[in-house]
């Protein structure tokens, strides 16, 4: 079936929590879906610690590797003992099996609350079909910060011809391998893939500006196949055929996307743009070949 996630925002100290059930990851980590704007609408009030909790977290030993207990407080909103029982044998054996209680006894503490319609109405979801990509996302924890209005300028594509974008949230609190599923298809070379995960259970916020003491980052998650359909539309070829980026005239760069490899990057490739009939071809040509 795959792996199935919850979003999840949650106060550790008052034990509130709010868990939106984002099914795939590829199929709910966009800026028009419910469980992301419900998670950019509670940011928006107040800081709240973010996971967007896969299950896998049950296998594969995933908790050997896991010390922030944060981490470990956001998989108890959506997982207890009765989860890791069912998905391992002798449990009590396991070298992680206090960690496991440490969960369990703490999916008993909260106290669960909904935001999914306050969330739609806020977002006017109904027309705008977006959340809104203005001021920062701040991160309280490893104080840095992240220009929203930027991210979804360089990250966004067409998805029936509503401007779109993959959401940085869902990227950078996964508890692992969604990322890899909704960059299956290739990844534009201004991507910052390798911060997949990197916040997971971190106190994050949007505000209107970040603190100064706070470091910026530069940061992009970008599909090549919709972004190179969003560019053609925008922007078209040059003279010799090959895919713009913008209107400077930089020639559009990206990779296929293999996360087995080192890097999780294959050969960085431009695009050369054919007629077919009534449509068009894009074809990959290595850098190497083309210059």
């Amino acid at each position: 079936m795959g792996q199935i996630f919850n979003a999840c925002a949650y106060d550790a100290d008052d034990r509130i929590c709010y868990t939106i059930y984002a099914d795939k990851f590829h199929a709910n980590c966009y800026s028009y879906s419910g469980a992301v704007a419900s998670i950019h609408y509670l940011l928006r009030q107040k800081p709240y610690h973010v996971m967007w909790g896969g299950d896998y977290v049950l296998i594969d030993d995933y908790l050997e590797d896991v010390s922030n207990e944060d981490i470990l407080l956001g998989i108890s909103i959506y997982e207890d003992m009765e989860e890791f029982k069912c998905n391992n044998d002798d449990i009590e054996r396991l070298s992680y099996y206090e960690k496991i209680k440490f969960i369990d006894d703490n999916s008993k503490t909260w106290e669960h609350k909904y935001v999914w319609d306050e969330a739609l109405k806020y977002f006017d979801f109904e027309n705008t079909y977006c959340v809104n990509y203005d001021g920062f996302l701040v991160n309280h924890t490893k104080k840095q910060a992240i220009n929203l209005k930027e991210y979804f300028s360089i990250s966004k594509f067409f998805r029936s011809d509503i401007e779109a974008s993959i959401d940085l949230i869902p990227i950078l609190t996964e508890t692992g391998g969604g990322t890899a599923m909704a960059l299956f298809e290739g990844i534009t070379s201004g991507s910052t893939e390798h911060l997949a995960g990197d916040w997971c259970g971190d106190l994050l916020q949007i505000v209107e500006d970040y603190p100064n003491e706070y470091k910026l980052l530069e940061f992009c998650i970008s599909q090549s196949k919709d972004k190179m359909r969003y560019c053609y539309k925008k922007y078209g070829t040059n003279e010799d055929g090959y895919l713009l980026k913008n209107a400077n005239g930089d020639l559009f760069r990206a990779f296929n996307f293999t996360p087995f490899s080192e890097n999780g990057r294959g050969m960085e490739q431009y695009i050369k743009v054919t007629e077919v009939g009534d449509g068009v071809q894009l074809s990959g040509v290595k850098i190497e070949d083309k210059e």
